[in-house]
């Protein structure tokens, strides 16, 4: 390998790894705002276990987040030569875990804009009306797990074009 190759290889890794410290700080912080997310006032009381998107929100950023640290000390502690099934294996693991945090997401999103919109048309009104606080923090942890999917569609990109870069695709 030549020293442009390892400066290559060397960049690669040093955006790999930020990408992945970054997503596993993120999860955690989005993690934490969900689990922390409870009200209680005239209306009743409100948590992040109540409902079933943001329990999946929680476990989707728990899951990420070591999946993000397993694989940062993977990429960065454990320097051996870069082979087919290593490459495959954290290709499909980040597509999974892309995709589970994005789903997540989604749906936790869906949720915000119903506490915060209503759905006049089956007679529901805001929630966030009365639990303001909690829809704040719903939203603000909805927005860092989608700073989360960004990073991971970053991180599938890099790991898909070195795999596709280095080795064919399988044959059917």
């Amino acid at each position: 390998m030549d020293k442009t190759d390892q400066n290559v290889n060397r960049t690669e890794r040093t955006v790999e790894s930020v990408l992945r410290v970054a997503s596993m700080a993120l999860s955690i912080a989005s993690l934490v705002i969900m689990i922390k997310n409870s009200i209680a006032n005239d209306f009743g009381s409100l948590s992040y276990s109540t409902l079933g998107a943001f329990k999946y929100l929680v476990t989707a950023n728990g899951v990420c987040a070591a999946y993000s640290v397993l694989s940062a000390i993977f990429v960065i502690a454990i320097p051996c030569p870069i082979s087919k099934p290593r490459l495959w294996t954290l290709f499909l693991l980040d597509q999974v875990v892309t995709y589970a945090v994005l789903a997540a997401g989604a749906v936790s999103a869906e949720t915000v804009y119903l506490a915060y919109k209503g759905n006049l048309n089956i007679t529901w009104s805001s929630a966030c009306d009365y639990y303001g606080i909690f829809c704040h923090k719903a939203l603000v942890s909805v927005i860092l797990t989608f700073l989360v999917s960004v990073l991971y569609v970053s991180l599938s990109f890099i790991s898909s074009y070195r795999l596709f870069s280095r080795f064919e695709a399988p044959k059917h």
